[in-house]
């Protein structure tokens, strides 16, 4: 049976726009986090596909790309699932073109490899740009239209793109997928559904109790909705992960709401110490000095919050691409 033929599609990485080596792309320590278990999606579907490259697998799980590169280059025979490691390999070494070069070699040798299209997707949807990665995952999807993963980083692109009712449509078929829970709870709140970011939380915690994210997401969903047990909920989370800024913030929002301004100061300047570019925390931190009545202190921070938000509203880098024939 023949293979599907491929319409012209995103190909070709020339360099990053606006400059830039395309290290440090300005993720915080959580949106890493939330990348890698994406890539396990993939390592699982290439490792079901291809268990003779497990091995090399591991190098690329374990960060040793150019280890992983090397045994690859020793391997005379390269199957579609050799350029999909290599693939990743280049991803990890911050050279986008090479890794999507060989992602779209893959994609010539087998158009049905599924680990080959997640991974072109994800290319681009790590690193700002996500309208490619759309259109990647929208030929992915007709090929494969059953794949999780495919249908997962689709509504991951709509996310960044804030087409939220589809990434909301899209996102909910893929629970209860753990990184669909990241996503899909993120949709609820940042559209004020914080009923039903509620009930997704606790049916996450329900199967990953000692998971950290879940604990933190019912907090905000609880916090929306103007409960009390907010708090209990965002300090279990913290428990689990004592490092996870963003619990931090949201306990410190609490904290000032509640009068309580030595400990909302103390949560803020945990979650600034933490991650150091987080607005919103630098933001409540000049209100709660404010009201403290440390003026000097809440002006410095308003600076501060003056010139990240100027840093945030300048052109991010991302990929400069172009259509072609494969």
């Amino acid at each position: 049976m023949m293979a599907p033929r491929m319409r012209p599609v995103l190909r070709r990485v020339a360099l990053l726009a606006y400059g830039g080596s395309g290290k440090g792309w300005g993720q915080s320590k959580e949106q890493r986090e939330h990348m890698i278990r994406y890539h396990l999606v993939l390592w699982l579907a290439l490792l079901l596909a291809a268990p003779d490259f497990s091995a090399i697998e591991r190098r690329i799980t374990a960060g040793d790309f150019r280890d992983a590169l090397a045994q690859l280059e020793l391997r005379k025979e390269r199957p579609a699932a050799w350029f999909v490691l290599a693939s990743k390999a280049y991803d990890g070494l911050d050279d986008p073109a090479k890794a999507v070069s060989a992602a779209e070699t893959a994609l010539r040798l087998e158009p049905r490899n599924e680990a080959a299209h997640v991974q072109l997707g994800y290319i681009f949807l790590a690193r700002n740009t996500p309208a490619a990665a759309v259109d990647i995952f929208s030929e992915a999807e007709r090929i494969l239209p059953q794949s999780l993963p495919v249908r997962l980083g689709m509504g991951l692109a709509l996310k960044e793109l804030q087409r939220f009712d589809e990434a909301e449509k899209i996102l909910s078929s893929c629970w209860p997928h753990p990184l669909a829970f990241d996503a899909l709870a993120t949709v609820y709140l940042l559209r004020s559904k914080f009923a039903p970011a509620k009930a997704l939380a606790i049916q996450f915690i329900a199967s990953n109790p000692a998971d950290y994210r879940g604990h933190y997401f019912l907090a905000a969903a609880k916090d929306g909705l103007q409960e009390q047990e907010a708090v209990d909920s965002v300090r279990h989370s913290l428990t689990l992960n004592s490092r996870f800024a963003a619990a931090h913030a949201l306990l410190g929002k609490i904290q000032l709401r509640e009068g309580a301004l030595a400990e909302a100061i103390a949560s803020f300047r945990t979650a600034i110490g933490l991650r150091p570019d987080l607005t919103q925390a630098h933001l409540q931190l000049a209100q709660a000095l404010q009201r403290a009545g440390r003026a000097s202190e809440a002006s410095r921070e308003f600076d501060i919050v003056r010139e990240l938000k100027k840093k945030e509203a300048e052109p991010k880098p991302s990929l400069l691409f172009h259509r072609g024939n494969r």
